[in-house]
């Protein structure tokens, strides 16, 4: 007998928590709180005492969740007295991008890109997106990241190759994910922008049937620069309100000033210039897409009018033909018909000429009216 042995795979959970700390300039990453936190002792890594002025010695951590459940949000929530609504926010998954401030923190809700299958997207054509919190503490920060986007990941490079690293900052965290989730709709951008002058060349170059082809490839563009100006719009009302907050009279301590506010405003100006390309892409997509619709509906005219007057001649014809039959259908009748009782053929030859004599002379009157 042969012996068949079973091949058991052990599914691993993934790696949700991860903890990253200024000292060390690296990250401890884990599947659950007590693998990342032997000891269990959260209040001890996330003292938060605020101050007026941050102690440089005392280091910065970094702590991120991936696809955060409600008892993971209950469990940061008692260990930093998180405000509720925020704790509801994060656990609802709220998708408006707003700031918010509170006692000892403030929070930066952003949408962002996201890779996902493309059998799991209502609208395969369309970028996915995810939402993601910034919570920023005066020596810390925790984040609730969604799977599929690697932000955490591209900070964290970016933080260790820093050539200063007393710049690194719960702020200066903040301010990095800000700029990789706008740099992340670059892409995008670029892609649309390929595509639309494509799409412009081909329009006056397309035949009929290609330009059936595009007029369908040309909604689906629109759509997805659409999506993406949307998305970027709430964060350019984000950015200017906690960009006013951070410079106004009565600014609270949580608020970051100094020259963070200039990456901040370099942030800005990159999404400002983002959106004026995507809105050149959109009014070349507009015109191109009138170009072909007014193109379609040249071709289509020019058919209409090629039908008609086929469809003249043939009324012509017909109109030419029916007399004919009308006096053969007389002659076809159970009645005495002329030169019924001779027996030569000169009534027929007669009665064919005179068909043969009003067919030309009707032809020739169609013709010189141009009719035919």
């Amino acid at each position: 007998m042969e012996k068949q042995t079973e091949v058991r795979t052990v599914e691993t959970a993934p790696d949700r928590f991860s903890f990253f700390c200024s000292q060390t300039l690296k990250a401890t990453t884990s599947p659950t709180w007590d693998d990342l936190l032997p000891n269990g002792n959260l209040d001890h890594i996330f003292q938060e005492t605020q101050k007026s002025r941050p102690d440089p010695s005392r280091p910065t951590w970094w702590f991120d969740i991936r696809d955060a459940t409600e008892a993971d949000v209950s469990v940061v929530s008692q260990a930093l007295s998180i405000h509720p609504l925020t704790a509801e926010d994060i656990t609802i998954r709220e998708p408006r991008e707003k700031v918010e401030v509170f006692k000892n923190y403030y929070l930066i809700s952003f949408l962002t890109l996201v890779d996902r299958d493309l059998s799991e997207s209502e609208r395969p054509d369309i970028p996915a997106t995810a939402e993601i919190y910034i919570l920023v503490f005066q020596y810390g920060v925790v984040t609730f990241s969604p799977s599929g986007c690697e932000h955490v990941h591209r900070v964290r490079e970016r933080a260790r190759k820093m050539h200063d690293p007393t710049i690194l900052s719960s702020d200066w965290i903040c301010y990095a994910l800000i700029d990789d989730i706008v740099d992340s709709f670059e892409p995008f951008t670029r892609a649309a922008e390929i595509e639309s002058e494509a799409i412009e060349d081909q329009v006056y170059i397309a035949r009929i049937d290609d330009v059936k082809e595009l007029i369908p490839q040309v909604d689906v563009l629109r759509k997805k620069i659409t999506h993406i100006i949307r998305c970027l719009h709430g964060k350019v009302d984000v950015l200017n309100g906690f960009v006013k907050r951070c410079q106004g009279p009565d600014k609270l301590p949580v608020f970051p000033d100094g020259e963070l506010l200039l990456y901040l405003g370099d942030v800005q100006d990159h999404l400002v210039t983002t959106l004026s390309t995507l809105s050149h892409i959109d009014e070349i997509i507009g015109r191109s897409q009138a170009n072909s619709l007014a193109q379609l509906s040249a071709t289509n005219l020019r058919v209409s009018h090629k039908i008609t007057s086929v469809m003249s001649k043939v009324t012509v014809l017909a109109t030419i033909f029916v007399p004919c039959h009308f006096v053969t259908g007389l002659f076809g009748m159970n009645v005495q018909v002329p030169g019924e009782e001779t027996t030569g053929l000169s009534w027929f030859f007669g009665i064919v000429g005179s068909f043969v004599v009003f067919m030309v002379v009707c032809l020739a009157i169609a013709a010189k009216f141009r009719l035919l």
